[in-house]
Parts: structure tokens; sequence; C-alpha cells
């Protein structure tokens, strides 16, 4: 009897269920049509050119995450339709040095973007909102003074000169190294001496590289689930981290010990002069607090990932650049040996000042190929944001794309060209405010992508791989 009126119930009930599901397919593809034509045609930021993709959703971007390439990508759509570019429903990319003030500078009416979010710990890096940013710097600042800097040299030293003599080890059978590798192995020694008491020994031992691997899928996966947060929350991030449970369990430890370690030490009253020691002592002059002890882990965890990433991109790519220009390598290495008159005065001080030719293939190094190859998204706050005639409502995600204006020719000559000159010519108020307007360095970003540049990948601070160079003795 049941199974009679179950088969009695379904044949009437089914035109019921179909019209259900018809209306809501319809409804749905209303509002799906109803929010694409808004988003091309309505939406404040409409009149701005970008990929049709790019106008309605943020897998553009997580598409070139993905791939590495979204610096380029954003270059090209510059190249393609002019100064300023849509990236995303609410994302503006702008090609102008005009535009670095009024978002990066002092006073700018922006904060930094919920991609931040996606970092872990709660330091300078990461801090989003600006009260406590502020302090966070203020109390960082205290601990960067010209005097501990130079108290902290000796330790950075250390692990240059470990780093030097593993450089020099088996030059008789001309052993061929890959500097992608080895400027990571003396920045991350040298930040382990002065972050967490002690040097990590990359240059000389095999134990702690599986950190350079973790630091950079960190790098990558914040950078793809920044761009649209929501992969968090459906399993991406444990999809790309699958396979590197224990080796980060192994990070975490052994960076806490080290930590732990360099603390019982300040209480047993060492004489080491490093991060630790004048973060401790560090105060907001505003508040006269310090550091935490939470905020200090945090803080230097992320000196020693952001600082690794960033400093040894800009070593590996100096190297790149001058083998691949002979020339210029000569003068430069003509500059240092007649500048100091032994290895050991190598040493911050006024000798170091007076090799302006070294600074300038630095820095054209960093122009070609600097650390950070995205921009660096701020949200306009309440009152919006005015950048030359441009008008940005509360809420506009911004930023300015350094790969683009690096190698834009306005600021540039031959963007595409290795020139250290362009560094040392003075010829002109204009000239000079245009490269310096031009270029940020460390603070900004770009990257290589093109035939004769150290070819670098966007994981918000870069991946890279190479040079490989043969080191001799000096005869």
């Amino acid at each position: 009897m049941l199974l009679n009126d179950t088969l009695t119930f379904l044949p009437s009930s089914l035109p019921g269920v179909v019209i259900i599901c018809a209306s809501l397919t319809t409804l749905l593809a209303i509002v799906i049509t109803g929010y694409a034509i808004y988003q091309i045609s309505f939406h404040p930021l409409a009149q701005y050119p970008e990929p049709l993709l790019g106008k309605l959703t943020s897998l553009w971007s997580v598409y070139h995450a993905f791939r590495g390439d979204r610096h380029l990508a954003i270059f090209e759509l510059h190249q393609r339709y002019g100064t300023v570019v849509r990236i995303g429903p609410h994302h503006i990319s702008i090609n102008s040095a005009s535009a670095l003030g009024p978002i990066y500078g002092h006073g700018a009416n922006v904060q930094k973007s919920t991609l931040y979010a996606s970092f872990y710990g709660n330091n300078l890096l990461t801090a989003v909102d600006k009260k406590t940013h502020g302090r966070k710097k203020r109390v960082m600042s205290s601990a960067f003074s010209d005097q501990a800097l130079r108290n902290m040299e000796p330790h950075i030293l250390s692990a240059i000169r470990d780093w030097c003599s593993a450089l020099g080890k088996n030059y008789e059978d001309s052993a061929l190294k890959g500097h992608g590798h080895w400027s990571t192995c003396v920045v991350f020694d040298a930040l382990g001496e002065v972050c967490f008491g002690r040097s990590f020994e990359s240059s000389c031992s095999d134990e702690n590289h599986f950190f350079f691997a973790l630091m950079s899928l960190n790098m990558y996966i914040i950078n793809i689930v920044g761009q649209m947060p929501i992969l968090r929350s459906l399993g991406v991030e444990p999809y790309l981290r699958r396979g590197t449970a224990a080796n980060r369990q192994r990070q975490v430890a052994f960076a806490g010990k080290q930590l732990r370690t360099r603390l019982e030490a300040d209480k047993s009253g060492t004489n080491r002069r490093d991060i630790i020691y004048y973060l401790l002592r560090a105060q907001d002059p505003e508040t006269g607090k310090g550091y935490s002890d939470s905020e200090l882990i945090s803080e230097v965890t992320m000196l020693l990932g952001a600082g690794t990433d960033t400093a040894s991109t800009a070593l590996a790519a100096t190297f790149y650049y001058l083998t691949r220009h002979p020339a210029i390598l000569a003068r430069v290495t003509g500059e240092i040996r007649s500048t100091f008159p032994d290895l050991e005065s190598i040493v911050l001080g006024p000798l170091m000042q007076q090799m302006p030719y070294l600074r300038a293939c630095i820095e054209e190094a960093m122009r070609l190929s600097p650390p950070l190859p995205t921009l660096l998204p701020r949200q306009v706050l309440e009152g919006g944001l005015h950048i030359d005639q441009y008008f940005f409502q509360a809420g506009t995600i911004i930023g300015v794309p350094i790969y683009a204006l690096h190698h834009t020719g306005k600021y540039f000559e031959q963007p595409f060209t290795y020139d250290p000159n362009r560094w040392l010519l003075r010829d002109s108020e204009h000239r000079e405010g245009a490269l310096r307007n031009g270029w940020l360095g460390f603070s900004a970003v770009g990257a290589g992508g093109r035939d004769g540049e150290y070819k670098i990948r966007d994981h918000f601070a870069a991946g890279k791989e190479g040079p490989v160079l043969q080191f001799q003795r000096r005869i």
C-alpha cells in the first residue's frame, strides 16, 4: 500500500519540482546577469580598462598568482591600456610615480588591504590597523639606530666569512654554484645571527636547507589565497601544503628553541648586541611601551622570512647582471680594490660611502629585478583618494605596479638595459627626480621577465633560481 502511494505521489509532484528548479535557475541567471552588467557598465570603476574576467572576479589575479607571472600580466595591461587599469572588481593599478606618495606616503588616506590578513602572526608587516602599525614601527625604529646597526655588524660579518669560505671550497675543481641558493644561505645565516643569536650554518651544512623551500612555499600560497581570501575556507591552502607538515613542525620547533635559548642568554646577562637585545629594550617614544613576548617572536620570525627573501634576491640579481657585463664587473671590482686596503677593512664606515659605482650597480639590479615582484595593495579609507585627475571611492584597493614603473621610458631611458651609469648622472634636476621618484627598491616591487633580465617569479616576494657561477682563487 505504501509503495503504491509513493508511486502515485511522484508523478503528480514532479511538475512542481521542475517549476521550483526552473524558477531558482532563472533567478540565479538574473542575479548573475545583473551583477555582470553592474560590474561592467555601472560600477564606479567601470570606466577603467581591464580584462573581462577581472571585471567580474578576482580569479584573474588568482590565476596569475598561481602561474607566478602576475607582475608581467599587469605590465602587459599597462602597455595595452595606459596608466590606470582595473585588475579586479574593486582593484586598481596605477603605473605612475605621482601615485607613490598618495598611496604609500606618510598620512595617506589608505590602509593595508585584506591580503595582509593571509600572513601569519601580528607584526609590522601584517598589521592592518594604522594605529597598531604605527606603534610597532616606532618600537622597531628605535631598535635600528645607527649605533645598534654598528653593534650588530660583527655578527653579520661572521656569517659572511663562513659564506666566503664555503664558496672558496673546491675551487681547484671549478665547482659551479647556483646563487639563487647561495645568496639565500648568507642572508639566512646573517639573520640567524642577529635575530636568533646564532648562525643557522646553512653555508656550511645542508641541515637547515629545508627552511628555504618552506619559506618560498609560504609566500607562494599567501600570494594566491591573498588575492581571494575565500580560497582558504575552500581548502586550497592545505592542498598546496600537502606533504610539508613534518618539515613545518620541524621549522617551528627549531625556531622556537633558538629564540628561547637567546632569551635565556639575555636574562643571564649576555653582552651580545643583536636585534633581540635591542627589541627587548626598545620602547614606543609616545607610550613608553615595548613589545610583548608574543610580539617579539612574531617580529623576529617576520624579519627572518621577509629579510631572507628580499636581500637574497637583490644579491643574486646583482651577481647575475655583473657577470653578464664584464666591463661593468671590471670597473666595480677596481673601485672596491682601490678603496679598501685589505679584506678586513670592508666594514661600515666612511670608506663604504666612497663607492658610488658599487651602489649604482646594486640599485640598477634592484630596478630591473627588485625583491617584491607585485604591487603592494592598499584600501582607500572613508573620504576617498585623489591621485592626479582621478578620484577613488572608499573601499577601492589600489597600488603601484613597480615592475611596470621601473620599465617605463618616462622614468628610465632604455628601461630593459642594465646601465648603472644612469644612477651617476646628475645633469639635471628633472632627471634626478625622475630616477628617484620611479624607483623604490626594497620598499616596492618589480621583477624580470624579458630576455637579458634576471627572471624571478611573482610569489609576493620573489621566487628565483640561479645564476650559476664559478669562483676561482685570485692570483
